[in-house]
Formats: C-alpha cells, sequence, structure tokens
C-alpha cells in the first residue's frame, strides 16, 4: 500500500536514522526531526506505518521501532513489449514493506509497453501465482505464457461467453493481441510494484487491481475496476 506524503516523510526519517545509529529514535526525537509538537499526531503515523506492514514496535517502550521488508525469489526479467523466454528464478530481493505472502515472486521489468500503468523498465513487479483465469478480475495486469512466444506482463481482458483473451498494453504505440484461451496460460496476477531509490526497492504504486479501461479491440466481462 502507498504511503502518504507524511508517512514517506516519517519513514525515510527511520531508515536513515536506524542505518546511521544502528537504533531507532524516541517519540522526542521523531517530532524534532519532523518539526512537530504533537505526539499524539507522531503515534497515529507510527500505527499507520505499522499497520500498512513497513514497520514493527513494542508499544509503550522507547527505541523499539523496527523497519520490515520482503524478501522473494526474482524470476529474472520480463518484456513488457516483446514476449521472451519463460522467466526461471536466479536470485531473491528484497523489498520495502513486509506485505506479500509465501509463493509471491519478483520479475523485473524490460520494455516500455506498461508505461500508461506507471511501470517503467527496470522496475520490479511481484506477481501472486495462479494458473486460473477466473481469479483475475478483467482488467488486472498479470503475466501470461504464450506457447511459441514466451512470457509477457499485460492487462487481461475477457469475458464469460468469449472463447479468446486479450492481452492490452498500457502504451499506445504497442497493440493489444487477441488469442483463443487455449493458447494463452495465466502464469500469475500483479500484486505490486517497486522502484529503485537511494539503494532500497520502495513501493512505486497500490497493488490489486491495476486496471484500466480498454481502448482496442479488447474482451471485457465480469467485475470492472
Amino acid at each position: 500500500m502507498l504511503l502518504s506524503e507524511s508517512e514517506r516523510r516519517l519513514y525515510d526519517y527511520l531508515q536513515d536514522f536506524i542505518a546511521h545509529h544502528r537504533y531507532s529514535p524516541t517519540i522526542r526525537e521523531i517530532k524534532l526531526a519532523l518539526e512537530e509538537s504533537s505526539s499524539s499526531f507522531v503515534q497515529n503515523l507510527l500505527d499507520r506505518l505499522q499497520s500498512k506492514g513497513y514497520i514493527d514496535r513494542q508499544q509503550g517502550l522507547a527505541r523499539t521501532i523496527s523497519l520490515l521488508y520482503s524478501e522473494l525469489p526474482l524470476h529474472g526479467v520480463i518484456q513488457a513489449g516483446f514476449l521472451t523466454e519463460h522467466p526461471e528464478c536466479c536470485d531473491r530481493i528484497r523489498l520495502e514493506g513486509k506485505r506479500y505472502l509465501p509463493g509471491d515472486y519478483a520479475l523485473k521489468i524490460a520494455g516500455d509497453s506498461m508505461i500508461d500503468a506507471q511501470i517503467l523498465d527496470g522496475d520490479i513487479v511481484v506477481i501472486r501465482p495462479t494458473g486460473d483465469l477466473w481469479a483475475i478480475r478483467p482488467g488486472q495486469i498479470a503475466v501470461v505464457w504464450i506457447e511459441g512466444d514466451g512470457a509477457t506482463l499485460k492487462h487481461i481482458y475477457y469475458a464469460e461467453d468469449d472463447p479468446a483473451i486479450t492481452m492490452a498494453p498500457a502504451n499506445g504505440s504497442h497493440p493489444s493481441r487477441t488469442l483463443d484461451r487455449p493458447q494463452v496460460g495465466v502464469q500469475g496476477v500483479m500484486v505490486g510494484l517497486h522502484r529503485h531509490d537511494n539503494g532500497l526497492w520502495i513501493v512505486a504504486d497500490e497493488e490489486t487491481p491495476h486496471c484500466e479501461t480498454p481502448t482496442v479491440g479488447t474482451s471485457q466481462g465480469g467485475q470492472q475496476c
């Protein structure tokens, strides 16, 4: 889940303070750093960071704030534009926040076909594996496998009574592609987006559903986002 401006400011301060001192700041130190006079305001920010999975702490005790991270297998690079070979696990990557499930994995983006969904070349997307098309709402971003071509990341559209699946980019310079369902294998749905910033893969966008209004030749059905 994305952080608000005030939450991000506090999180960045915590990150810098803990990296420098090897322990967490007190409420008083946080108030001074943020130029805030209200302890309750700081406590509320800390509560929100904790509820979103960015920090852990022991209530009522000083210097017990710890930053939370997710470490996921990195299944290589996936093209957001041209299809490539099915990615295999080759490494692990540390991502900001503890918000993912066992079995989730990361892919690094290459290409520009999803830039209008704020997915940029070099970003990391987190994928929740599923082979069930019905687990993906029309319009969500998913990884699909096309026999003879490879894997790609696209918006997926389909209708219950339509035998076809449309894979739509988020870039007007790239065409959509529609294939019969047996030609497309669903690999997983996108649940997170991270971007490298100051040595850390920070959360760059909201998690699911990552939907948009279809534009060219898309099949629609089921719940829209």
